[in-house]
């Protein structure tokens, strides 16, 4: 299957490259008329003819001869003179092109540095983390040791904070609204003044029972006998206090029902239909709830209750073992987070290195091979095999050339000519002008024949082909033999337990 990929590649970069080379230089064709034209053959040949030129005895060409043989030769020369301007050009592009073919395009010794720096890095990284979180967990411990505290610790968690955080809106929210409206008709402007009163009572009993229940509750556990009582005490005082703040607003809502006096009235004393002397709202007990005031008693004392569990719950029970338990849990989670990554991270760069090895292998066949390497070699063969016709077309234009000279010029002498008219003297370029290799000697290394080229064409893309292959086989053989066994040992020394 390999071969038959290999030979359709083949094929179509043979129709791609004749399409898209084009010639970088071309030899002219050559056209006896323009020599024979130029030394003015007819006209120079009767001359010499009928002066008996050249001599019977001459061994010498005439002067015409010559000068077709110069002429011929500096044509010849101006075309080299051309080509070789653009096989230097060519020179320089195979050269470049057939170094990168002839390398080692994939190199794994280069790949394990780079696996082998990002798994010390990670080893590193996960080192400091273990010494953090070893101090970390050894403060824990003296904590607990401190403390007396025989249990692990609850630290404070996202959803612990979201759940702590709404419950306490939620309460607020709620009372807000139920007390906004269960106390509008006992204030003079209404629902307007009613939830300004209600805001405030319930930011008591939501915002500062959350405080007192995180500070207070807590230390009802704390070893520290002193900061228990202070602690029991400042409840005890708070609890007193919310309990007669609410039971009182339900007093004042309880006697506005009766009575019909609105809450600045009664606050002021200047309720004229109020009898003071068996009801009075700041002293609670003295007035008879109704169902309205008893609700807004119960909601105000209950969700006061429940903001004081709340914030007693938010967090560890005991205070500031949470906080210290968070530190560490905080580097045990970035300690595994990094250990679970380690193995996709090492994966990923072992697939993004098969990717890149194929795209490469890809690009150097497409870039420097197909548009590279082929067309300029090709170019440098036309331009040889180019001068091969040239210069036989050229040899063939001065044969005729000298021989139209000898026929006329014999036609008109009235001696016998010389005897080298018989020969081929003159009639050809010198013999080293039709050697390609001698002609053009600095490049002729890199000539090929069109079948050279293709087999040459041939051994490149195997060359890339299987060089692709091995190298991607060392890498995985590499992962699963090396790589494998050492990120399991650096996940099983840095596996760390709260025990």
């Amino acid at each position: 299957m390999k071969k038959i990929l290999l030979k359709l590649r083949l094929i179509y970069m043979k129709i791609f490259n004749r399409k898209k080379r084009g010639l970088m230089f071309e030899f002219p064709n050559v056209k006896v008329k323009i020599l024979e034209d130029k030394i003015d053959v007819s006209k120079n040949a009767q001359t010499d003819g009928k002066l008996n030129i050249p001599p019977s005895n001459s061994k010498h060409l005439s002067v015409c001869e010559n000068e077709a043989m110069v002429s011929a030769d500096e044509f010849r020369a101006s075309q080299v003179s051309k080509a070789t301007t653009v096989l230097k050009n060519l020179e320089e592009k195979i050269r470049n092109s057939q170094s990168t073919l002839d390398q080692d395009n994939f190199h794994v010794a280069q790949f394990k540095n780079e696996v082998n720096d990002q798994l010390i890095n990670a080893d590193g990284r996960l080192s400091n983390l273990k010494d953090i979180y070893d101090k970390e967990h050894k403060q824990v411990r003296n904590f607990q040791l401190e403390n007396h505290l025989t249990r692990e610790p609850n630290p404070l968690t996202t959803g612990k904070i979201f759940i702590g955080i709404f419950v306490i809106a939620f309460l607020f929210v709620v009372e807000l609204i139920v007390n906004s409206n269960l106390l509008a008709p006992a204030m003079a402007s209404g629902l307007t003044e009613g939830r300004a009163i209600a805001a405030g009572v319930a930011g008591l009993n939501v915002f500062v029972s959350f405080v007192v229940g995180f500070y207070a509750l807590k230390n009802f556990h704390h070893v520290k006998i002193l900061r228990k009582i202070i602690s029991q005490i400042s409840l005890f005082i708070y609890l007193v206090f919310i309990f007669y703040l609410n039971w009182a607003l339900g007093a004042y809502r309880a006697i506005n029902e009766e009575t019909g006096a609105n809450m600045l009235d009664i606050l002021q004393g200047s309720a004229t239909n109020v009898d003071t002397s068996s009801m009075q709202a700041h002293f609670p007990w003295t007035v008879d709830l109704t169902f309205t005031s008893l609700i807004l008693v119960f909601i105000g004392i209950g969700f006061a209750l429940v903001s004081l569990i709340d914030g007693y719950l938010f967090n560890d029970r005991y205070p500031g073992f949470g906080a210290i338990a968070k530190l560490r849990d905080e580097t045990k989670k970035e300690i595994d987070r990094l250990r679970e990554r380690l193995s996709p991270e090492i994966n990923k760069k072992f697939r993004d290195e098969i990717k890149k090895t194929n795209e490469k292998r890809q690009s150097v066949i497409e870039n420097i091979l197909r548009k590279e390497w082929t067309p300029n070699i090709t170019s440098l063969q036309n331009i040889f095999d180019g001068y091969n016709r040239f210069i036989n077309d050229l040899n063939g234009a001065l044969t005729h050339t000298v021989g139209e000279y000898r026929r006329v010029n014999e036609t008109y002498r009235n001696t016998e000519p010389p005897e080298y008219f018989s020969s081929d003297l003159g009639k050809k370029l010198s013999e080293n002008h039709l050697d390609t290799k001698l002609v053009f000697a600095g490049y002729s290394d890199l000539y090929l024949s069109k079948d050279q080229i293709e087999k040459q064409m041939a051994v490149y893309l195997n060359k890339l082909e299987d060089e692709g292959d091995d190298y991607i086989d060392k890498i995985n053989n590499y992962h699963e033999s090396e790589i494998n066994k050492k990120v399991e040992d650096i996940r099983s020394k840095y596996n760390v337990s709260i025990s």
